[in-house]
């Protein structure tokens, strides 16, 4: 083979090379662009997420407070889960005293002529915030309160009926609570607990608070 006709063919076998390569390397750029314009793919919950404590929220009624009134009165698991938040949060830097949650949730028609009288009675105790009957400690203990600008925000997480039928008339829910505890500008405390609370339907329809049991509640809020 003559020199020129080597050099040819030398040439030839470079230019295929570059070409090749340079094929390759856009097709690698390109590849590159696609998939950092394409979200990952992703399954399962996100980063983090967790089922709280207490009964399966898979056979439980889930939800949260609003404001004003149940979204359905005439739904008991609505009820429990709009009127306990309502009742049981609280803000002493705007509650006038440790009576305000009781009276928030009743201006909703949260609770039973008999149980709001219980709740407003003197020695109320357990059964919630106390009302009139409030003894002067209990008012010592909210200006506390105040000065240190508690707050606790109460949000139902899941009720799950216990007893009874709602065709009854009485219902007992089992309710998953997540209370965040602040003071100032500390860093909030979260806590969990699950309380119960009884129901019964009205005439109307309508479902109130009759009971409740809060031996397992968390105890952030004043009264409980």
């Amino acid at each position: 083979m003559s020199a020129p006709r080597t050099v040819q063919v030398i040439v030839a076998v470079v230019l295929v090379a570059l070409l090749a390569a340079g094929c390759s390397s856009l097709r690698d750029r390109t590849e590159r662009a696609v998939s950092s314009a394409t979200p990952p793919r992703t399954t399962g919950p996100p980063p983090g997420a967790s089922q709280a404590p207490g009964p399966p929220l898979a056979t439980a009624s889930a939800g949260g407070a609003g404001a004003g009134a149940p979204s359905d009165p005439t739904d008991p698991a609505a009820v429990a889960t709009y009127c306990f938040a309502r009742w049981q949060s609280f803000d002493a830097r705007s509650d006038a005293d440790l009576s305000a949650g009781v009276e928030r949730a009743q201006a909703d028609g949260c609770f039973t002529t008999d149980f709001f009288a219980q709740l407003t009675s003197a020695g109320a105790g357990s059964g919630g915030a106390g009302g009139a009957g409030s003894s002067a400690g209990d008012g010592q203990a909210w200006q506390e309160q105040r000065a240190h600008g508690a707050r606790s925000t109460v949000t139902v997480l899941a009720a799950t009926p216990l007893a009874d039928t709602a065709s009854t008339g009485r219902v007992v829910y089992l309710l998953n609570t997540r209370s965040v505890f602040t003071t100032n500008n500390s860093t909030p405390v979260e806590t969990v607990s699950t309380p119960k609370v009884t129901l019964l339907d009205d005439a109307d329809g309508r479902w109130r608070i009759a009971g409740a049991d809060l031996s397992d509640n968390a105890g952030d809020a004043p009264g409980r």
